[in-house]
């Protein structure tokens, strides 16, 4: 017996899956007292018996209104489905390559990926051919880049090229925000020190002198929200210019629900070049975002694509090119354990991979490129794909890294690792930036002109692999041999659905 706290609960098909939100009480098959979250006109169909014990009504996200249910519950209907998959002979790379992520995936999320909706072979096949009759719509008016992961990079903002090229830095100012997205991928309870890539920053100067050592050209302030700490966002900020000079482009996310005339005015004064709005936590509404219309030089608005909201963004679309606004930044959603419930409440249609993503999302992402395109709304709209996200930005933290401590005869792949060729082989390795050396492998103490010290550490990823003389041509002569090419190239195109 155990009495537990709290449950999650999906509905798939009219029927409500009860899973304690604590692993080790899954394991438990007699249930005493459970809270669950259910969406209205569905019943619970898990338990032999149970019975309400009290009853609540309560709006969890803006404009979404939710039952709670406290519930006694004894003898469970359903076993839970066994979370190995059933033995499949794979055929090719590919094959394989797929089935390790969605183990992948299942490791994520435990007991609860077995109440996540991932698309079924009817649903990917329409999906792949809606898809496919996008693409080629856009591939004949548009100009794609960064190995097919945008679609249309014909007018990308300019902080997005400076992401694009590999030279941007992104400064997590705080870890809390006063939003309530039903969307947003993590938790925004950090109290933390201003953080960029692992590595906290408590002094202003000894930012801006990383930014200065490393070569960014872009640096973006995000958070949580960065207008909740305005003071300490605008020292960073300063602090960037001062050092870095008219050269590097600044930019700063926010939902705008906190931003003045005289704050923005301010933001301004400090060097920013461009702001970025997360509309969607104010239901689209301009009103904030029209202060910034003639202050800050370039004002974009960077939202995930809600396939819920799709006909009211075509009519916000308009009224964002009408009120000035420069760029349309759009992202597909991506599951994470923060937004769970809201998600999967919302009956979306999963797609495994190296996360966990929303198949409606990209689909509704790329009409809007098209819409958009079709209707003549002079309002660039940029898809910035989780393929891109985790592709190329990573790989771009990894070349900075890898170039700093790149030794004669070594080179830096497209992807950012080290390949050393050996007499009988390769081997790569990685190089990470650290603030403190893990100890287990080389490093190199890095000290900024502020006299704070940074450490470059060499990790291996492979052993020596041996090489045939077929394939050590082919690699010298940029054909590198499938078994190693993803340490070669970046991978091209959109993700596969599966």
């Amino acid at each position: 017996m155990m009495q537990l706290n709290c449950a999650i609960l999906t509905c798939r098909e009219k029927k409500a899956i009860a899973v304690p939100a604590s692993d080790t009480a899954m394991d438990a098959i007699r249930l005493r007292t459970v809270i669950f979250t259910l969406p209205q006109r569905f019943i619970l169909s898990c338990f032999d018996k149970w019975s309400i014990v009290s009853h609540v009504r309560r709006s969890l996200n803006p404009g979404y209104q939710t039952d709670i249910y406290l519930i006694s519950a004894y003898q469970r209907k359903y076993p839970v489905p066994p979370s190995t998959p059933s033995p499949h002979v794979l055929s090719s790379p590919n094959e394989i390559i797929q089935q390790q992520l969605i183990e992948s995936n299942r490791r994520e999320y435990g007991r609860l990926y077995d109440l996540l909706a991932f698309a079924n072979p009817e649903q990917l096949a329409a999906a792949s051919a809606e898809r496919k009759e996008l693409l080629q719509w856009l591939e004949l008016r548009t100009s794609s880049g960064y190995a097919g992961t945008k679609v249309d990079c014909n007018d990308l903002s300019p902080g997005c090229r400076r992401c694009g090229d590999g030279g941007w830095s992104c400064l997590f100012i705080n870890g809390r925000c006063n939003g309530r997205c039903f969307y947003c991928p993590t938790a925004q309870d950090d109290d933390g020190p201003p953080v960029t890539n692992g590595i906290a920053f408590t002094a202003p100067d000894d930012y801006a002198a990383y930014v200065a050592a490393m070569g960014f050209s872009g640096v973006s302030i995000s958070g949580g929200e960065p207008l909740m700490t305005p003071d300490l966002t605008l020292s960073y900020l300063s602090a960037v210019r001062k050092r870095c000079g008219d050269d590097i482009h600044l930019w700063l996310y926010t939902n705008g629900t906190l931003l003045t005339a005289d704050l923005c005015s301010r933001l301004r004064d400090a060097g920013l070049n461009e702001i970025r709005f997360d509309l969607g936590a104010v239901r689209y509404n301009l009103k904030k975002l029209r202060l910034a219309v003639g202050c800050i030089p370039t004002v974009t608005v960077e939202i995930p694509a809600v396939p819920n909201d799709e006909e009211l963004l075509k009519l916000k679309m308009v009224e964002m090119a009408a009120a000035g606004v420069n760029h349309l930044n759009l992202h597909q959603m991506r599951l994470t354990p923060h937004n769970f419930g809201p998600l999967t409440e919302r009956g979306y249609t999963f797609l495994h991979g190296e996360k966990v993503t929303v198949l409606e999302s990209e689909l509704c992402a790329l009409r809007m490129v098209r819409f958009g395109l079709e209707q003549g709304i002079k309002l660039p709209v940029n898809y910035c794909s989780f393929p891109y996200k985790r592709r190329f930005q990573h790989a771009a933290a990894r070349r900075l890294a890898a170039h700093t401590v790149c030794l004669p005869g070594e080179v830096v792949t497209e992807p950012g690792y080290l390949r050393t060729l050996t007499a009988a082989g390769v081997r790569y390795c990685d190089a990470v930036l650290l603030q403190n050396p893990s100890c287990r492998h080389p490093f190199e103490k890095r000290v900024l002109e502020t006299g704070r010290a940074l450490y470059l550490e060499r990790r291996p990823l492979t052993p020596e692999l041996e090489l045939s003389d077929t394939e050590r041509s082919a690699l010298e002569a940029g054909r590198p041999p499938e078994r190693i090419a993803r340490f070669e190239r970046i991978e091209s195109g959109l993700a596969e659905y599966f």
